[in-house]
């Protein structure tokens, strides 16, 4: 490790050093494609121009267009067409070492004699999904580069936003206004993946490392709310992904050595016609690297690839081929002396866990008729795990006994299609389909101390399917008033359960701010894992407890209001929110207080009794943010919320939920300089204060844990308690060098600078028969240097 931050070291005084030469004036190429937002029509005439500096350009018959010799620096993008609303794009930047690629659509106005302005800093956040009208943005690469400590993953980039919180440090798992981070969607591409992280646990949404890179991902939507018709199989939050496409022009790469991972990038095009491309990307873990010179045992190893290539036909359309995969492994290797043992799980002293995923789709979109297009995705998906535990018995000169014993292995196979049709100036609809066939194969048992007795939690294998239907229909009254409305329909084989969901979303924009009101009906059916969950003596004659479950179910209402002061560039938005929740899995022993509304993974589930579909919830609340989007070198982003997070158990008894922390306050800035010597040069710096109310947790009964063996609480309070604020300063800083067909870039993030021991949770801990407490994690560093560069 000291040689690698020694390098580190030596590269950031590389990059520091001032030149005595005068610097070359860079220059590089900005190209794009625009197209109609509702038929994705090609369109042409369309004038582009940047910002400082009079660049100018128009799209050709076939919507692209192209800037040569554009100098490296900051722009903003504006995109103008006779009767199209202005599209205008801030902070967006050229690099001398990367092309830069630009896909965008502009919405049809009414007044078709002139372009219709809209203010820039709305257009920035607008989500992809023109369906979508409330509580959903949009958000790039820049993104998860500028924000402190989201380590260029998007889940994490995310926790910046009004009303998402994290779960834990050490997860990137998401709870998006009080609800539990199970009901968070991921698709990517257009269809359903599994949660794209490693160590990942059964039937989580999240993990400590993600596998999307930043290099791959392409402009995405994520959603806390109101979901259009067209989002299924999501109560909560949902991520809608897409991976960029390769340069058609030239082949380009990069090379990122970090301390969280090494990276490999490479792209270009794919045929000598330069109609595709092909865009991969590989990463494997620093720390896996250097283990043999750390010299440790317990050393997590992940490695993963990404890729997409692309390519279009005259004749057949668009098509894309993309794929995710990650490989995990950790094994943990305790000192032989029980003294230094201090554990809230002491049983699982050794172990060696292993973990897979892997994504293969095949996307293709095709024109019908004028205005109407058909876009379909086939995918299959492979996620697999196992853990081997065992502890070391300190009386038989520390032998290992096994513990847990885990295989899991879970596919799918999926198809999305949807049929989209802009019927005209003022109306367009879309229709289509998701099946999903699942396969599942799940093992885990367990030595349960207190009752001297391996435990089968799982023991089930088989295969069933999952129907979602759904239709939209966007009707515009006017430039001012906009109508969403649809309707979603699931079906799960397994259960034979059903839901039919309408929704509907109105968008009202006066002068200087947009009115929105949304609500509509969400389901999503459990992780195969909890169905199939035991819980009884191993090897006993048992049956799954909770097929019969229903799908949970969400009534999301959201009115909001977003106003933009030009003067200042400065976006205000509040919105409110209510959600009711019902059909909630809650455990049938009243005496319990369990609910799944407070579950993070099928872990959550252990020594738990049969669950009924009788629970409910309620999570409302407020949402206010104020943002400046990058321009003369700084922006800023500051949001509150304050919201309230409840659920009813099997006999009406109601208590807080677990994620119920009151409130959330981000202040999130930065600023950037270019260097008075070197033109070529820009450093810059990012600061985040985050705040949060303290996780909620529930009071141990020390005397019937002590009896047990076991972690009780005491009946009837269960949440009760706040844990201590929750207090974090994050913070950025990085050196950009622009060189002829490079770009080298130092940067170091810092999670938690100040070190602070915030609260995590009290556990029992059955070795000394005390309450203890276990802390986030503190000082959290990562430094990298990175590499973009073309012949």
């Amino acid at each position: 490790m000291r040689l690698l931050f020694l390098f580190l070291i030596m590269i950031l005084l590389w990059l520091i050093r001032g030149y005595s030469q005068q610097p070359q004036p860079f220059t590089q190429s900005v190209k794009g494609y625009v197209s109609d937002a509702e038929s994705q029509r090609p369109l042409s005439a369309v004038s582009v121009l940047l910002t400082p500096g009079d660049f100018k350009a128009v799209t050709d018959s076939l919507g692209f267009f192209r800037l040569p010799q554009v100098p490296v620096g900051r722009y903003t993008i504006q995109y103008t067409l006779l009767g199209y609303e202005i599209l205008t794009l801030p902070d967006v930047v050229v690099s001398s070492g990367k092309e830069l690629e630009q896909k965008v659509t502009l919405q049809e106005g009414f007044k078709q004699l002139q372009a219709i302005t809209v203010r820039s800093g709305r257009n920035s956040r607008k989500p992809i999904n023109e369906f979508a009208t409330v509580s959903a943005r949009s958000f790039s690469i820049e993104d998860t580069k500028r924000f402190p400590a989201a380590f260029n993953d998007p889940a994490r980039m995310v926790m910046n936003y009004p009303g998402v919180a994290a779960a834990g440090d050490g997860h990137n798992d998401i709870v998006v206004r009080g609800n539990s981070p199970q009901g968070v969607l991921w698709k990517l591409e257009g269809i359903e993946i599994p949660t794209p992280n490693h160590f990942s646990d059964l039937g989580a949404s999240g993990g400590p490392v993600s596998m999307l890179s930043s290099n791959v991902i392409g402009r995405s939507d994520f959603y806390t709310g109101a979901f259009a018709a067209d989002i299924g199989n999501a109560t909560a939050a949902a991520f809608d992904l897409n991976f960029r496409n390769g340069n058609t022009s030239r082949a380009e790469h990069s090379v990122m050595l970090g301390t969280l991972g090494a990276e490999l990038s490479t792209e270009g095009p794919l045929n000598k016609n330069k109609t595709g491309s092909f865009l991969v990307n590989y990463r494997y873990s620093t720390l896996a690297l250097l283990k043999t010179f750390i010299g440790s045992k317990e050393t997590p190893e992940y490695q993963d690839l990404s890729f997409k290539l692309n390519w279009k036909s005259a004749k057949t359309g668009e098509w894309s081929l993309f794929g995710l995969g990650g490989y995990n492994r950790f094994e943990g290797d305790p000192e032989k002396d029980s003294t230094k043992w201090d554990s809230e799980d002491n049983r699982n002293d050794r172990a060696t866990v292993v973990g897979k995923l892997g994504v293969l789709g095949l996307s293709h979109q095709v024109f019908v008729g004028t205005d109407a297009y058909i876009k379909t995705v086939l995918s299959t998906s492979y996620r697999g795990s196992s853990i081997d535990a065992d502890t070391l018995n300190p009386s038989s000169h520390y032998q290992p006994v096994p513990v847990t014993q885990q295989k899991f292995t879970d596919k799918a196979l999926r198809i999305s299609s949807f049929y989209n049709n802009k019927l005209n100036l003022r109306n367009t609809i879309r229709t289509g389909f998701v099946i999903q066939r699942w396969q599942y194969d799940f093992y885990n048992r367990y030595y349960d101390d207190a009752e001297d007795q391996w435990k089968q939690v799982l023991a089930d294998d088989g295969a069933t399917s999952f129907y979602q239907g759904f239709f939209l229909w966007k009707h515009r009254f006017s430039n001012r008033l906009l109508l969403n409305t649809g309707v979603h329909a699931s079906y799960l084989a397994l259960t034979e359960k059903h839901s039919i969901e309408p929704r509907a979303s109105l968008s009202y924009n006066a002068a200087g701010g947009v009115w929105t009101l949304a609500a509509g009906l969400h389901s999503k059916p459990e992780h195969i894992s909890t169905y199939m969950f035991r819980n009884a003596a191993a090897n006993a004659p048992t049956a799954p407890l909770n097929k019969h479950l229903d799908l949970s179910k969400a009534v999301h209402i959201v009115a909001g209001y977003e106003h933009f002061f030009s003067s200042l560039n400065l976006t205000a938005k509040a919105e409110l929110y209510y959600q009711h929740l019902y059909n909630v899995p809650v455990e049938e022993n009243s005496k319990s207080g369990f609910a799944s509304l407070n579950m993070i993974s099928v872990y959550d589930l252990m020594d738990k009794n049969r669950l009924i579909s009788k629970g409910k919830g309620r999570n409302y609340g407020i949402d206010l943010s104020l943002e400046r989007p990058f321009s003369n070198h700084y922006f800023f982003m500051t949001n509150f919320s304050v919201f309230k997070s409840e659920y009813t158990d099997a006999v009406g008894a109601t208590y807080n939920t677990r994620f119920n922390r009151d409130f959330l306050a981000n202040l999130i800035g930065g600023k950037e300089w270019q260097s008075a010597r070197n033109s070529n040069k820009t450093i810059g710096v990012n600061v985040k204060v985050l705040m949060t109310g303290g996780l909620r947790i529930s009071p141990i009964d020390l005397a019937a844990s002590r009896e047990t063996g076991k972690e009780q609480y005491v009946p009837g309070l269960y949440y009760s308690k706040h844990g201590p604020a929750y207090f974090r300063i994050d913070w950025s800083a990085y050196i950009r060098k622009e060189r002829k067909n490079s770009t080298h870039t130092f940067s170091i993030e810092v999670q938690n600078m100040t070190n602070r021991e915030n609260f995590l949770a009290n556990y029992f801990d059955t070795r000394t028969n005390t309450e203890k407490t276990r802390h986030q994690i503190g000082f959290l560093p990562n430094i990298s240097y990175k590499i973009q560069f073309h012949r």
